[in-house]
Parts: C-alpha cells; structure tokens; sequence
C-alpha cells in the first residue's frame, strides 16, 4: 500500500517468501540469506539486521520488483526469480495458488478475508500512540478511524487483525461487521446501517 504497487506485487512477494522460507523469518540460510527471502548481505540486500526486520525486507523485495521491466503482466514464478536468482528458478509455482489465495484477503478483494482467535496478547500492552504509528509506517497513512473506501478498509481491517496480537486489539469493525479475538470470527453488527462510520475501521 505504502509503495503504491498493485495486488499483483502481493502475490509475488508471498510465493517467494513460502518458498524460500514458508513465511519464517529465518536468521540463517544458505552462505549468508536471512530472513523472509533469504536475501544476502554479501549481494547488496542490506546488513543482516535490516534483512531481519520483515518490513525492511519486503519494501526491498518489492524495490527490486519494481525494477524488473513488465513484471506486472508476468507469472509469478517468472517474476520471483528476476528479483532472486535462485537455483530452482520454476520452484516459485508450486505456491502460486496459497500465495494468491493469501494475497486476496490481505490486499482487501475479500471481505472480511482474514481471521482468527485470540486467548491472550503477547506481552506488556504497548504505548497508546503505537498502533498508529505502526500503521502510518506500514501503509502509508493513518487510516484507522477516518473514512476509507471499501477495498482500503478491508485491506486495513486485515492489518488490524493479523497485528491483534501484538498490538492488543480486542475487536475491529468495518462496513457492519466486526471481529473479536474472543470469537475468532467476522459477525454482523445488530442494528447498522449507512453512515460515516460504516467508511471507517475502527478498533478497540
């Protein structure tokens, strides 16, 4: 969202990290790959520690993207291997469909795509002003609780709920719907109709 990229940079980004590491962020690899995509110090990716830091690494995974003339009409194999050079340059595919099936509820073009349960939070409960400062740097803008279109609130609401954990969110609502960690699921909310509020992702 932050770098302006259409959905199909998503899907890419994600068969890529499942097949290099099934979405682990590892500190080890092959010679000197870390992280996410494996990516090597040694091959100018960054230092070990940027690598490290999921959001470093995707926003350079997707910078080297950028730079592949007519990846945006390309399969995503062929397109992962013009930003990785691996040595199994087809092994991309066998992802496609999970990263594609990811990619649609991440990206917003299903509602209400993504969910799960929470027993608890991880760790102390953050400072108030974290949540939107993580959300400003992660997307681009602080877009919890001001209007939104349907596809950006979706994409928003999911970012909210894959960061419950972290961030101690118990509940977001969106478009007459909302998602507790308690149910684990997205239900309607009794009584909502049109207005502002129904633009906005809110969270609790």
């Amino acid at each position: 969202m932050r770098k302006g990229m259409p959905d199909h940079a998503v899907t890419i980004a994600l068969a890529t990290s499942l097949q290099e590491t099934q979405l682990r962020n590892l500190p080890y690899g092959d010679l000197d790959s870390v992280g996410l995509f494996q990516q090597r110090p040694s091959q100018g990716w960054g230092t070990s520690a940027q690598i490290m830091d999921p959001n470093y690494a995707a926003s350079i995974f997707y910078d080297h993207l950028a730079q592949v003339p007519g990846w945006q009409t390309m399969a995503v194999t062929d397109a992962a291997q013009l930003v990785q050079h691996s040595a199994t340059p087809n092994a991309y595919a066998n992802w496609e469909t999970e990263a594609r099936s990811l990619a649609t509820a991440l990206t917003g073009e299903v509602p209400a795509g993504l969910s799960c349960g929470l027993d608890g939070f991880g760790g102390p409960a953050p400072a108030p002003s974290a949540l939107a400062q993580a959300s400003t740097e992660e997307m681009g803008a602080q877009l919890l609780g001001v209007p939104v279109s349907t596809k950006t609130g979706w994409r928003v609401a999911t970012w909210a709920v894959a960061h419950a954990y972290n961030y101690h969110i118990s509940s977001v609502s969106f478009e007459g719907r909302t998602w507790t960690g308690a149910s684990g699921t997205w239900s309607p909310i009794a009584g909502s109709g049109s207005g502002t509020a129904q633009n906005m992702v809110n969270v609790t």
